[in-house]
């Protein structure tokens, strides 16, 4: 599989966040979003980090949302990927997404702490 061409950006921010512990010491910092994505409309999601024990600086993630588009249509995506820290308290994220639709598509964002904003695009997987 390649990496295909930028298909949408997307620009987020953070409405809340909770954080659960795992039974293995690490624990869970569940990040809810909602923003906009290039032909996705308006998107709600929750951004799952994964720390498998205190103070790590990298981890998996999960994503969970919907696309609202303005023809009235809603989009479903799922995704899997990874965390790692990239400065003083940002984090890039790469994921894979599979959207309801067939589609599957890489993400590739920064979250940061400052300003609590998610920033990214999102390719084709081909």
């Amino acid at each position: 599989m390649a990496i295909g061409k930028a298909v949408s950006e997307f620009s987020m921010k953070s409405t809340s966040v909770t954080v659960t512990a795992l039974e293995d010491g690490g624990g869970a910092n569940h990040v809810n979003l909602e923003g906009t994505a290039t032909g996705y409309g308006t998107v709600i999601g929750t951004l799952t980090f994964v720390a498998d024990a205190p103070g790590v600086k990298s981890g998996t993630t999960s994503w969970l949302g919907a696309g609202y588009l303005d023809d009235g249509e809603i989009r479903q995506g799922s995704g899997e990927g990874v965390y790692e820290e990239s400065g003083k308290h940002k984090w890039r994220v790469r994921s894979i997404v599979r959207i309801d639709d067939g589609s599957i598509l890489l993400s590739d964002g920064k979250l940061s702490l400052d300003g609590r904003s998610y920033k990214g695009k999102l390719y084709e997987w081909k």
